[in-house]
């Protein structure tokens, strides 16, 4: 027995990307970058280029997800299939400007999503009608406004609050959580979670713009398929089968050039409904939970996007369904044709025995002819001249309806095998 090729890649893939131990207070800065059509291997070195720049020591060989930190911040490095997330933590009290939005321009990739993040201790009295306030009065000095989305997360152990709206100087959203009772294992969690909301929301709402952008182009593909269908049946199938099949064509141009998007949004769709899930939201009075926000604004681009894969789908079925009801239609008029054809040949052959069986008579007087000539000239040949010879000429003379006969009835018994057949 030997190990499988792959056994340590499994292995370390069930362990990759753990969470840490993050006890409050933190700030922290998540952003998601798209490789955008450039190399993984190529932008995973820039990265670790950039990283030990900013004063981390990182083994050369180095490949894959790192956590490392200094004496000052830490960072979190994780590669994806499409995307890659670089996350820094700094331990202290105040909101202050991290480096990522620094350093963005020399990233590699497509920025596409990012959280700023600000976690600290539990700082109302012991009072239980004054939690929500002292937490409410910080929320509205960080978003400037009332309207924000608040709740108690992770069974009561904590809360969080965001607008899920970017900042204008920075592109990223701001989220704020206080730590009520929770263990820095708890906290890991929470804020690992928190950031995997903000990176999978944006990757699920990848597809909808396809999605927009498509369906128009399967409304009039689908007035199309209803036009093509419509047609005469006395028109030429040959025409409208030509026209089926450019658009099943399009159709599946359209397919294959959108179907992979559709997929990974749906993904992306339930990995971000799993991880709201997973935060445990318990109401705040007055304020909406994260559960509610994405209900109310991310489940119709959802079902937009499900509905345009499903549109392609259906629309695919459909004229398939026609082509096959076509092409149906085409054998039909084809076995109709031979079948006229064989109906034509039957006549003519009909007609060609009628003819011979007109012409029996004649082929019997030639027939009889020939054999009277033929007797004749062995009897004079056979015979010398007298009486002998005469008396058999006139006999054979004698003999023609005889002859005739019995030759008729052989040509039409010949005749008769060749009618059943």
């Amino acid at each position: 027995m030997y190990d499988y090729a792959l056994r340590q890649d499994i292995i370390h893939e069930v362990h990759s990307r753990p969470f840490q131990n993050l006890p409050a207070p933190m700030v922290m800065e998540h952003i998601t970058v798209l490789y955008d059509g450039k190399d993984a291997h190529d932008a995973e070195r820039q990265i670790l280029q950039l990283i030990r720049y900013l004063g981390f020591e990182c083994p050369e060989t180095h490949k894959g997800f790192l956590f490392i930190q200094n004496a000052e911040l830490s960072i979190r490095y994780e590669p994806h299939n499409e995307f890659y997330t670089l996350t820094l933590y700094k331990s202290e009290n105040t909101r202050s400007a991290l480096q990522l939005p620094q350093y963005r321009q020399q990233l590699p990739g497509a920025f596409l999503a990012g959280a700023e993040i600000l976690f600290r201790k539990d700082q109302s009295n012991l009072f239980t009608r004054h939690f929500s306030k002292n937490f409410s009065e910080w929320g509205q000095d960080c978003f400037h406004s009332g309207q924000f989305v608040a709740s108690e997360v992770m069974a009561g152990s904590a809360r969080m609050a965001t607008t899920f709206k970017p900042l204008p100087d920075t592109g990223f959203t701001l989220v704020i959580v206080e730590d009520i009772h929770l263990m820095p294992a708890q906290a890991g969690r929470l804020l690992q979670r928190i950031c995997e909301i903000e990176t999978y929301r944006h990757m699920a709402l990848m597809g909808l713009p396809s999605a927009r952008t498509l369906m128009p182009k399967l409304t009039l593909l689908d007035q199309e398929l209803a036009s093509v269908s419509q047609r005469s049946p006395d028109q030429d199938s040959s025409h409208t089968l030509m026209a089926m099949m450019e658009l099943s064509g399009q159709v599946e141009a359209l397919s294959a050039s959108t179907a992979n998007r559709f997929f990974a949004s749906e993904a992306y769709f339930a990995l971000t409904e799993k991880r709201v899930q997973e935060l445990r939201e318990n109401k705040l009075k007055g304020k909406q939970m994260t559960t509610e926000f994405m209900e109310r604004h991310l489940e119709p681009a959802r079902r937009t996007c499900r509905s345009a894969s499903q549109r392609i789908e259906l629309l695919s079925k459909r004229i398939a369904r026609a082509t096959e009801l076509l092409q149906f239609q085409v054998n039909l008029t084809i076995e109709n044709q031979n079948k006229e054809l064989l109906q034509a040949m039957n006549k003519r052959a009909r007609r060609q025995l009628n003819l011979q069986s007109k012409l029996e008579s004649l082929s019997v007087l030639v027939v009889v002819y020939y054999l009277y000539d033929l007797t004749g000239m062995a009897l004079r040949n056979v015979l010398p001249q007298g009486e002998l010879l005469d008396t058999s000429l006139k006999a054979l003379t004698l003999s023609l309806p005889v002859l005739t006969i019995i030759t008729f009835w052989i040509v039409r018994h010949l005749m008769k095998g060749i009618k059943e057949q």
